[in-house]
């Protein structure tokens, strides 16, 4: 006696969906061991993002591609090894600069394992909230241990009197006309 498999279609193709989602699933992007993935969300008041940038300046002379999209969120791969300096740009406020350090990302298994995928969150702040200001310098730093790969994180924003902003440039022109 013979048996036969009687699929419908709706069945078979039923089957053929889970297949491939299980394909995708198994075979789903990694990084490679020599570069670190970096995404987050860039986020501001609005939730507009269509007209933000990010620069990715890899040791202080080679832009990056990265993608930025509309809702804010971000992706790029840095290599291992390496040193970038991350500016976020966005009309009407402060622009934040935020340094990775890939040197020791990968340096243990664990490490491996854990730093491949790197996620963040930037938040930009109004200039109308800090007229006249701008942050000292980068407002964090994200960097490796050497001999564990351990992810640190620090934060710095400290703000200072912006010397190019126009409320500035007028103060500084009218304490200069009073010493005369």
């Amino acid at each position: 006696m013979e048996k036969r498999l009687n699929l419908t279609f709706e069945a078979a193709l039923l089957l053929a969906l889970f297949a491939l989602l299980g394909l995708s699933l198994v075979a789903s992007p990694v990084p490679p061991r020599n570069e670190v993935l970096i995404s987050g969300w860039l986020l501001a008041d609005e939730d507009r993002m269509d007209d933000a940038v990010l620069v990715v300046e890899l040791e202080g002379r080679d832009c990056l591609f990265a993608e930025l999209f509309d809702n804010g969120q971000f992706f790029f791969r840095l290599p291992v090894g390496t040193k970038a300096t991350l500016l976020f740009i966005k009309p009407g406020h402060l622009p934040k600069e935020v340094v990775v350090d890939t040197h020791n990302a990968m340096i243990t298994p664990k490490a491996q394992r854990e730093n491949r995928k790197v996620r963040f969150e930037v938040v930009l702040e109004e200039e109308s909230k800090r007229p006249g200001r701008r942050y000292e310098g980068p407002v964090g730093s994200i960097h490796f241990v050497r001999g564990t790969g351990t992810m640190k994180v620090k934060h710095d924003l400290r703000v200072v009197a912006d010397d190019r902003s126009p409320a500035n440039s007028m103060s500084g022109s009218t304490a200069h006309a009073r010493e005369q």
